[in-house]
């Protein structure tokens, strides 16, 4: 017997949402119709009759009493008389076929079979209809999760925005760089040359430890270093603020895999020139950007992992990135800027320099440490600002990097990064630029590293390559001069005529409009707008009229140049009837395709692996 305590299941809601259910029996429902309505109308008059005797006995139940006699009356009117079937008369009910139809129910109706007969229990408490859900969804509440937030209990908008920030960046990136730029304007400090001295050696090393070491080694992997060396650049490269090496990494790949899209962390072509030199540190970054960054992180950790398994047996000392190094790097970052940042500067005020511990600390310690970050963060706000003036792009045009103008300038101000363009075309190079005179401080220190044999396997591009990628890219640039001009109108587009419609409707206009049609390689030109500015005169082009001037045009009369045969495709209006393998292209037509020994141009994004399709499952390198 079923326990009263347990709700009884609403059958009439679930033959309304499976009708097939509710005819499997159409013989026995008919049948039993007729007898269920009648026994409808008496049911309802006793119900209410017994309603009348409970409010009357006990009118403290009279709220509970009308609310499930308006439940009973609501569900009574909303069954129809072809699926209405009286209780006496319903057969029993297959509930294994029901589940299977409808795998949903499965999950909110639980089958307790601890007694001898089993217990439905019903788990349910969803909105009963979809009345009531199109008001929930139309009402001007706001949905978090299951709760609706009314408009009065929404947040302003500016707390929304300070959870947002992110503390550590913003004290690191922020707070401290202003702070050091307003001492430094309204404090401006007494000349001492041993602490210039000591600053600018600090400088360079921080400086150095960034970009050969977080940049290049570690990020990019472009060479192989020494572990000691590993270990010099993983303490000081820590004293910039820009985060551990697993953090600067991660994000700086996830800006290169991803750039100009919203999972580049600091993308200024979608939020602007502010949000690629600070807001990115200001903020937290959206979901996209942080997935992002995540998988970068998981691609890194297992890549260092896995060539510290394959080294690790081996005696080498000069190996790629030590897994073990950037995980102890990571555990103590904080530790490691306290002592680059505070300890180190207090030992040289003490030994040294004769300042105050305040001094060095703020000269060696934040205001270093500010110089070396706003020069990096830099680097991502300029050399992706395609409206710079005089920037160029000579190897790639499709995404924003460039290479910053001013020449010396530049690189000093980016401690030779300025050529963006060539870093992100090829991001495995251990230089800045194929010139050798460039400004590259970080080339140059791997090259002494290599010198020494605490680097090897340095990472270059071939010559072949960075031309192929200049000649590409200028080809791309005459294109979209070249689209700009007027050619005439393709060869392929000319409609067709036969030469003796040719020959008729070049007299007939002759003589009525004094019009000049003349036909040079199967092509009819209408050259009636030249004819008063022909050099040789007039008299040539009219003996033209209605002929094949292609003998006379190259050379019979006078070989015309480049320029003659540009002008003529202006002209053309129709193509003689032949057959299609004899009509030779002028060869003013033929190089626009091919080169000088007759092969097909490549241009750049017409090689056979470009796709536009954009896979984000594809690391950077």
């Amino acid at each position: 017997m079923i326990n009263d305590s347990i709700p009884e299941i609403d059958f009439t809601n679930i033959l309304r949402d499976n009708p097939h259910l509710a005819n499997r029996d159409n013989a026995e429902a008919n049948e039993l119709a007729s007898e269920g309505t009648s026994k409808q109308d008496s049911n309802a008059e006793e119900t209410l009759e017994v309603v009348e005797s409970d409010l009357n006995s006990n009118p403290d139940q009279d709220a509970d009493v009308l609310s499930n006699w308006e439940q009973h009356s609501d569900v009574q009117s909303g069954i129809n008389d072809d699926s209405f079937v009286s209780d006496l008369g319903i057969p029993e009910f297959d509930y294994g076929s029901l589940l299977k139809a409808n795998p949903h129910l499965q999950s909110k109706v639980a089958v307790d079979s601890t007694k001898d007969i089993p217990k439905l229990v019903s788990t349910t408490d969803n909105l009963s209809s979809k009345r009531n859900k199109s008001q929930i969804l139309g009402s001007p509440t706001a949905i978090r999760g299951h709760q609706r937030l009314s408009k009065k209990n929404r947040e302003p908008q500016i707390i929304h925005l300070l959870k947002k920030v992110d503390l550590e960046t913003t004290t690191f990136s922020i707070i401290l760089p202003i702070f050091s730029l307003l001492r430094i304007l309204f404090a401006p400090p007494e000349w001492n040359w041993t602490l210039v001295k000591v600053w600018a050696g600090y400088y360079m090393l921080t400086q150095l430890s960034l970009h050969a070491g977080y940049h290049r080694f570690f990020t990019h992997q472009s060479y192989q270093c020494h572990i000691a060396v590993q270990f010099v650049m993983a303490i000081l490269g820590a004293s910039c603020g820009l985060g551990s090496i697993l953090q600067f990494s991660s994000q700086h790949l996830a800006h290169h895999r991803y750039l100009d899209t919203e999972r580049d962390p600091n993308c200024l072509s979608l939020y602007g020139w502010w949000f690629a030199q600070w807001g990115h540190k200001l903020f937290r970054g959206n979901r996209k950007s942080a997935r992002s960054i995540k998988d970068c992180l998981n691609t890194l950790e297992s890549t260092s992992r896995a060539s510290y398994n394959k080294e690790q047996n081996a005696t080498e000392i000069v190996v790629s990135a030590s897994y073990p190094l950037l995980k102890w790097q990571e555990r103590n970052y904080y530790q490691l800027w306290i002592l680059t940042n505070i300890l180190i500067p207090s030992l040289f005020a003490k030994l040294i320099c004769n300042l105050s511990y305040f001094s060095c600390i703020f000269y060696l310690g934040l205001f270093r440490m500010s110089v070396v970050q706003q020069q990096w963060l830099l680097i991502g706000s300029l050399c992706h600002l395609k409206r710079f003036p005089f920037a160029s792009q000579p190897f790639d045009c499709s995404r924003s990097a460039v290479n910053l103008p001013l020449g010396f300038l530049a690189q000093i101000l980016t401690f030779g990064e300025s050529n963006h363009n060539f870093h992100h075309a090829f991001p495995g190079d251990y230089r800045n630029g194929a010139a050798w005179y460039g400004f590259d401080p970080a080339k140059w220190a791997i090259q002494l590293l290599a010198y020494f044999g605490w680097a090897r396997n340095l990472h270059t591009v071939l010559n072949e390559q960075m031309k192929k990628s200049i000649v590409q890219q200028h080809q791309k640039i005459l294109d979209e001069e070249r689209s700009k001009l007027l050619w005439g109108i393709s060869f392929d587009s000319l409609p067709v005529m036969s030469p003796e419609q040719f020959s008729e409707l070049a007299q007939k206009l002759y003589k009525q409009d004094r019009r000049a049609l003349v036909v040079i390689e199967d092509i009819v030109h209408d050259v009636t707008p030249f004819i008063h500015d022909h050099p040789g005169g007039v008299a040539l082009v009219v003996c033209a009229i209605g002929k094949d001037a292609t003998p006379a045009f190259n050379g019979a009369v006078y070989a015309h140049s480049t320029a003659a045969r540009n002008l003529l495709a202006t002209m053309r209006i129709a193509k003689l009837s032949k057959d299609g393998s004899s009509i030779q292209r002028t060869s003013w037509e033929r190089h626009l395709l091919n080169d000088s020994k007759g092969q097909k141009i490549v241009r750049s994004s017409n090689q056979a692996t470009y796709t536009r399709i954009n896979h984000y499952a594809a690391g950077a390198a």
